[in-house]
């Protein structure tokens, strides 16, 4: 397995390696983070309107994420996004 040391070297990576890396490598996870939270704070910011309510929602959705990691299974058509959105929508 190809070794990643920096998340400057990762961002080459696709969302779902990233997921399965970051189980034996944490530190990888702030990739999908930086990629996803502006992107899950405007979700979450249109549904609550409540500024703080979103943050916090985005955090338990990342956390819920990253918990529930080695449960993601790639499908034909849908991706990491789909996956991780349906999360932010359900928390």
């Amino acid at each position: 397995m190809l070794g990643i040391s920096t998340t400057d070297d990762a961002g080459e990576l696709s969302d779902e390696e990233i997921l399965l890396r970051c189980q034996s490598q944490p530190w990888l996870f702030r990739v999908l983070v930086d990629r996803y939270e502006a992107p899950f704070m405007r979700k979450a910011r249109s549904i609550v309107f409540n500024p703080l309510d979103a943050e916090e929602i985005v955090q338990d959705a990342f956390t819920k994420i990253y918990v529930h990691a080695a449960k993601f299974s790639p499908q034909d058509g849908a991706k990491f996004s789909s996956w991780a959105y349906r999360i932010l929508m359900n928390t």
